[in-house]
């Protein structure tokens, strides 16, 4: 499986014409559903709306979206807070349209409307993290940025939280580059101080873990006792994602003010590890370092062997039966493996070879000179 870090993000000017087009799609099409509803629904056989108030209504939100979007087009960097609003406004239109369908039996010509949002939430997610972290897309190339012009003492520090093991897998891939390199490497894991953060875990354990993500509820972890002052030239952080986020006990490290001055000045690689979506949680733990000093210099982000949907079930077939490869009957629909797999682990490795061999900034400016 190549690494997703490896992935080059759609240029800008995909995002806006695809903003365009739901502009046009929502503006006129509603202008049009609203004119012409009649003789649309008799053709294609849709009962005709029961309320035709809150029919226009909901058209007019639609066209409201509409318009948004064409402000995103013209000026998204002015704008960008508006990805926000279309991201929670096709979102609920989206969740509405599937309760109703499900439940209310809503006929399936207005589910097309919610699979179009849907998609939409993905993508304006994209565009937003694009828009608000534009270096990300350099690092996810494959770049080593420039180092800070400090003494390099070929010690570097690891914080690790790995519930299942992935993440801990790739940092041992890390490790084992920076040490072909001349690196001596401590690692420090995160240990959080609740239960429900270990494995394995009940099915209560798990879904509440799954809500306090969604809320982003902090989670408590022992104190680090690592000093401002430590000895280590490049630090490495390991995160997961949970619900398109960082995991909880990872981010509590940089909650805590205490453990600010850990990254002050310092080099600091990352890594993410996630089943699917990673780009929000990689975006997260780049400016939690950077917002407490730290010098980003890589950052790469693999996600689970697999195909969706195999790779989702795999996941909480391990997390049920505590092993790759279950249940048998599902044959080739479980993945065997649970995981990175050998050519991400192999990249990792060349990661940690690429940190080690980092340039500084003095040296890049006399360069440039």
């Amino acid at each position: 499986m190549e690494s997703l870090s490896r992935f080059i993000p759609l240029p800008r000017n995909v995002y806006r014409y695809l903003c365009l087009l739901t502009a046009l799609a929502n503006g006129l099409g509603n202008v049009f559903l609203v004119l012409f509803y009649r003789p649309l629904f008799e053709w294609l056989g849709i009962p005709l709306p029961q309320d035709l108030c809150s029919f226009t209504f909901v058209a007019g939100f639609s066209f409201t979206i509409g318009i948004l979007a064409l402000l995103l087009f013209l000026n998204p960097e002015k704008n960008v807070n508006l990805l926000i609003v279309g991201i929670v406004g096709k979102g609920l239109y989206a969740l509405a349209t599937y309760y109703f369908f499900l439940f209310h039996e809503l006929h399936w010509f207005y589910l097309l409307f919610g699979v179009w949002d849907a998609a939409y939430v993905v993508i304006f997610l994209l565009f937003l993290i694009q828009l608000v972290s534009p270096d990300l897309g350099e690092l996810n190339r494959g770049d080593i940025n420039v180092g800070l012009d400090r003494e390099r003492i070929n010690r570097a520090l690891f914080l690790v939280f790995s519930l299942t093991g992935t993440g801990l897998s790739g940092m041992e891939s890390i490790r084992k580059g920076l040490e072909r390199k001349g690196y001596a490497v401590d690692v420090k894991f995160i240990e959080p101080l609740e239960s429900i953060f270990r494995f394995p875990m009940s099915f209560r354990d798990f879904a509440r873990i799954v809500v306090r993500a969604i809320f982003r509820q902090p989670a408590r972890i022992c104190p680090l006792n690592i000093p401002g002052n430590h000895p280590y030239d490049l630090i490495v952080v390991e995160s997961q994602t949970w619900l398109v986020g960082m995991s909880a006990p990872v981010e509590a490290v940089f909650q805590d003010p205490a453990n600010r001055l850990i990254f002050n000045n310092r080099d600091v690689g990352v890594l993410n590890v996630a089943r699917g979506g990673w780009r929000r949680s990689q975006a997260m733990l780049v400016r939690w370092v950077q917002a407490c000093g730290g010098n980003v210099v890589g950052a790469r982000a693999f996600t689970h062997i697999g195909w969706e949907p195999s790779r989702l079930c795999s996941l909480w077939f391990y997390l049920i039966y505590r092993q790759a490869g279950l249940p048998k009957w599902l044959g080739g629909f479980v993945q065997e493996r649970y995981g990175l797999s050998d050519d991400a682990l192999r990249q990792l490795e060349q990661f940690g070879e690429d940190l080690a061999q980092r340039r500084r900034v003095k040296w890049l400016r006399s360069t440039v000179v």
